[in-house]
């Protein structure tokens, strides 16, 4: 991990310590509902302007939050990684299967 990582992880680390896990989970879940209304406005108005700069403030704010839970959760790289990987080759096998 380079060290803005690890700067970055001290960071949500504390985070978490001031704000607590209840609070810290229903963060997340508010991130993800602001995530789909950015990309709500996208889908009506385009990747333009505001709604740019929205969606892409968004995402950003779901990233924090997913490693937030990650950590909350004591989920391993190993163990997220797994599941990345069998669910990145459930979607390749699928494109594979429609050419």
């Amino acid at each position: 991990m380079d060290e803005k990582m690890k700067e970055y992880a001290a960071i949500l680390e504390e985070n978490i310590k001031e704000h607590g896990v209840v609070e810290e989970t229903v963060i997340a879940m508010e991130e993800c509902a602001e995530l789909i209304q950015a990309i709500s406005k996208v889908k009506r108005y385009g990747f333009v302007g505001e709604y740019k700069d929205n969606l892409i403030e968004e995402i950003a704010d779901v990233d924090i939050v997913i490693t937030e839970l990650l950590m909350v959760f004591n989920v391993t790289e190993e163990e997220f990684f797994n599941v990345l990987d069998r669910k990145i080759q459930r979607i390749n096998s699928r494109l594979e299967g429609k050419f």
